[in-house]
Formats: C-alpha cells, structure tokens, sequence
C-alpha cells in the first residue's frame, strides 16, 4: 500500500535554529529581554521560511497514482486459420484456350496443395502430399508440352484432382477442430488411407501420359535398326546358305 503522509519540511527548524545561534554569538543573552528578542526573532525566521515552503509546496503537482494494471486475460488457444486459396498466376497464352486453362488450373492446384501440405503437421500425411504436388505438376507440365495430351487428362483435372484437393480441405477442419468426436476420426482415417491410392492413380496418369511416347520410340529404333543393319553399321554379317 502506498504511504499517504505528507512529510513536514525541515528547512523552517533549521532556521530557527540558525538565528537563535547567530543572534546569541552577536548579542549578550543575559537578560530577558534579550532573550525574548532572540526567541521572536527566531520565531519570525521559522515563520518565514514555513510559508516560503508551503507555498511552493502547494505549486508542485502531485502524480497521479497509476492505476493497478488489470491481470491479462487468459487467451483460449485460436484454432489456426485455414489456408487461403491462392491466386492462380497469370499464364501466358499458348494460343489454346483449352490448354490454357489447363495450365491455369493445374497451378492454382499445385499452390493449393502446397498450402494444405502446410497446415497439416504430420510428417507422414505430408510427404503423401509432396507425391501429389510433384506428380500434379509433372502431369501439367507433360500436357503443356505436348497439347495432343490433353483428352488423356480432362477427366483426371475435371474430377480427380479437385476432388482430391476438397478432401484435403475437409481433412485439414476437421484437424483444426479442438475435440475430435468418433465421426471426425473416422472422417480423418478414411482421407488419410485413401491418400495412398490416390498417389498410385496420379502415377498411372502421368506414366499413361507417356504410352504413345513409347509407341513412337519403339518405330523409330526398329527403323534405325533396319537401317544399320542394311548398311552394314552394326558389326553382324548375313551369310547366305549354299
């Protein structure tokens, strides 16, 4: 608690005191007369310096006292935000609206796969979702360069990969929920077990992407073989039977 008295100033006692000496060294105080003149006078200086103290007292200004700080609430831990959609970047024109808009979707995916990969803590459940950023960006980047690919993946970018990235969204409320009931779990277990089929069925997609890559090496080696072989080129001689 804080100690209200008001201190008496000092200064006044000192000066009486002082004039008392200083009028007994000058003067004799023999008589009682003399005597009482030094009282008064000293008395006058008391008064004196009381009244230049007092007033100069009452020209300071007090603090105010500083009011108790209220205890800080206890903060109920928020649960963390959602992460925002991003913006899909701006894509240059290949002059197909169609692959443009691939293009366009496949990379707002691939942000927003990346975001949700971010929000989920679990090491397990976000290394699943690396595979599944790297292959969803390979599938774009395999239509890009070759537009002829892209009636092999208008189902996989119609549904399989928005409907991937809306269970992952599902996934991460239900883990920002602070009590997890029965249902959420469960809701929990079947994304997180069905994450591992979905890595092998966008691996097909992006391997499928290649079939006719593969058709097309396998014609040009047999032709170069044929042709090296009827030039002489690969080391083997064909000896006719007499």
């Amino acid at each position: 608690m804080r100690n209200n008295k008001k201190k008496k100033p000092v200064a006044p006692i000192y000066g009486f005191g002082l004039a008392f000496l200083i009028y007994s060294l000058f003067f004799n105080l023999s008589g009682f007369g003399s005597f009482v003149r030094c009282i008064i006078l000293a008395a006058a200086v008391y008064l004196l310096l009381k009244s230049i103290f007092k007033k100069g007292k009452k020209d300071e200004v007090e603090p105010e006292p500083q009011p108790a700080q209220e205890k800080k609430a206890e903060k109920k831990p928020e649960p963390k935000p959602e992460p925002k959609k991003p913006e899909p970047e701006p894509v240059k024109s290949t002059g197909n609206p169609e692959l443009d808009a691939v293009i366009r979707q496949g990379s707002s995916s691939v942000q927003r796969i990346r975001a949700l990969n971010d929000a989920i803590p679990d090491y397990k459940i976000s290394a699943q979702l690396k595979q599944i950023e790297i292959l969803t960006a390979s599938i774009i980047d395999q239509v890009e360069k070759k537009e002829d690919k892209l009636k092999s993946v208008r189902q996989f970018m119609n549904y399989y990969l928005p409907t991937t990235i809306k269970l992952l969204e599902q996934y991460v409320q239900m883990k920002n929920v602070g009590l997890k009931g029965e249902n959420i779990e469960n809701g929990m277990k079947q994304i997180e077990d069905m994450l591992d089929k979905v890595i092998v069925a966008f691996q097909k997609q992006l391997d499928d992407l290649f079939e006719r890559d593969i058709v097309d090496i396998t014609a040009e080696i047999q032709v170069m073989e044929r042709m090296m072989a009827s030039q002489g080129l690969t080391g083997q001689k064909d000896f006719e039977k007499e």
